[in-house]
């Protein structure tokens, strides 16, 4: 995985598109694959932020003993994993998710970018998995554990991954359920540290539309 090269002719086989719900990324996504479409480009669109295989049967239990949970408000459901309540289940959740998100590399996105003149763009994976996990667990510094560092190698060599950075109150605006999810303050907090991560290009949603159009294009050397 590297940065972002913007040179014509260079273009990633892989495009990891994160970021917090609300963000953007959906409509980022479709953008992008119309852009790649009409340079004559096969593109898949993938969302790979839950690949509950391996991991199925422990969120099952874990519902079974209580430590998932659902809240309803003003027509909205909001889910909360409260696995750090026992430090085993936090860390099978980890290395199940590590499984699931290896399966995913192997069975699902490697078959699709070895196929000559094609792009995967996929909405979410591994460094939302990873957050997810933090959300979950509360082991705060995963990403730095060997673990963490493990998941970060999945993403195949040929990749980039780009953060759709928004303010908050667009986010909140975009996706209301954000105001009643009660980790939506911690999470939003690591989707902005993860903007320091040296292998991730942020871009910004914070104006028109057309403008983080041309953000996308440009990083991605679609933009002459």
């Amino acid at each position: 995985m590297s940065k972002i090269n913007g040179e014509i002719g260079k273009l990633p086989r892989l495009i990891c598109l994160s970021g917090i719900d609300g963000s953007g990324k959906t409509t980022a996504a479709e953008h992008i694959a119309g852009k790649l479409r009409e340079a004559g480009y096969a593109v898949d669109i993938l969302w790979l932020r839950y690949n509950h295989r391996i991991s199925k049967p422990l969120l099952g239990f874990c519902r079974a003993v209580g430590l998932t949970r659902y809240t309803y408000s003003d027509g909205y459901r909001v889910g909360y994993h409260d696995f750090h309540r026992s430090q085993i289940v936090s860390w099978m959740f980890v290395w199940l998710q590590y499984i699931d998100a290896l399966l995913v590399r192997y069975f699902v996105i490697l078959p699709r970018i070895v196929r000559k003149n094609r792009v995967v763009v996929v909405d979410r994976y591994v460094y939302d998995i990873l957050i997810d996990i933090v959300i979950d667990t509360h082991i705060t510094r995963l990403g730095e554990t060997r673990i963490g560092r493990a998941f970060k190698s999945l993403m195949p060599r040929d990749s980039v991954v780009i953060l759709i950075d928004r303010a908050c109150p667009t986010v909140c605006a975009a996706r209301p359920q954000n105001r009643l999810d009660k980790t939506f303050a911690c999470r939003y907090r690591l989707y902005k540290e993860l903007s320091a991560d040296p292998m991730v290009n942020t871009v910004s949603n914070d104006g028109p539309l057309q403008t983080l159009f041309d953000s996308l294009e440009q990083y991605l050397g679609l933009k002459r």
